[in-house]
């Protein structure tokens, strides 16, 4: 008898092969038989057989479907008794580009950092940030319809907001359910140390000036399904009880095997420039 975990492993091996779209079962013989789409045979492959075929790499973007989860899709319309298999929703590994609404509101202040002596010849360094930073929050406001309870892994790429942020890419956790949040946090400021030579008597300082930015931002993951689906039937079907179906080699078009969540928030974006020093 094969094992669920035989089964896992061989079928998420195949998965990516697009040419062969069936898998049959032969339990008497301990062994998968792989069907080309006009279904003629392509193979038969023993249980051992998937420790010599590359796994699909890229697990954290990727969840199991359940059973009932799977019947919700509308992959496959109706589902008969489905058996433990990889059968999953993936996040792809495409970057979600945010897309900004209205112009950013924005407030600039600045901060003055005193030097300390360096050595005996007046010399004084002042130590100031320079860059910038963005802390963003958002909520999903719309779930997909293949989604699962699983936190998955996202990339979102940030766009350049203007004398502010260039563009730049994060990774966030994302859980498809209504209202959940992802947060995400990005950090490019690093400490620059402005030298300066003090007249006698007097104390230098620099200033920086710092610009904070807060934005509306929205953004549509895509949640795609993939893998396998088995049916087992109750009489044999030509000559097996168990079938399997490849999810992405029947349905070949992804927008029709895949769904979007939509989120929404606020990014709070703040870019920090250090001027010349000055001693009085």
């Amino acid at each position: 008898m094969l094992s669920a975990a035989a089964f896992i492993t061989f079928l998420t091996a195949l998965s990516g092969v697009t040419a062969l779209p069936f898998i049959a079962v032969d339990e008497a013989r301990d062994t998968y038989l792989a069907f080309k789409r006009d279904g003629s045979l392509y193979g038969r492959y023993p249980v051992d057989a998937e420790t010599s075929i590359v796994e699909r790499s890229g697990a954290s973007q990727c969840a199991q479907l359940s059973v009932a989860e799977a019947q919700t899709s509308n992959v496959v319309p109706s589902l008969y008794n489905t058996v433990d298999s990889p059968a999953q929703v993936c996040i792809t590994d495409d970057v979600v580009q945010l897309s900004y609404s209205g112009d950013p509101v924005c407030q600039t202040h600045t901060t003055t950092s005193q030097g300390s002596l360096v050595g005996t010849e007046g010399e004084v360094d002042i130590e100031v940030d320079q860059g910038f930073n963005s802390d963003s929050s958002y909520t999903v406001s719309s779930a997909s319809t293949l989604g699962v309870s699983n936190t998955l892994s996202v990339k979102i790429g940030v766009p350049e907001v203007a004398e502010v942020t260039e563009a730049f890419t994060v990774s966030a956790s994302v859980t498809d359910t209504t209202s959940s949040t992802i947060d995400t946090s990005y950090n490019d400021v690093s400490k620059v140390t402005i030298k300066m030579t003090a007249p006698e008597g007097k104390t230098c300082t620099a200033v920086t000036n710092t610009k904070t930015c807060n934005i509306q931002a929205s953004g549509q993951i895509r949640y795609l399904a993939t893998g396998w689906i088995w049916f087992n039937y109750n009489s044999a079907t030509h000559g097996h009880y168990k079938w399997a179906v490849s999810i992405e080699a029947v349905v070949t078009n992804q927008d029709d095997r895949s769904s979007f969540a939509t989120f929404k928030g606020s990014m709070v974006a703040n870019t920090e420039t250090s001027y010349a020093g000055n001693c009085q």
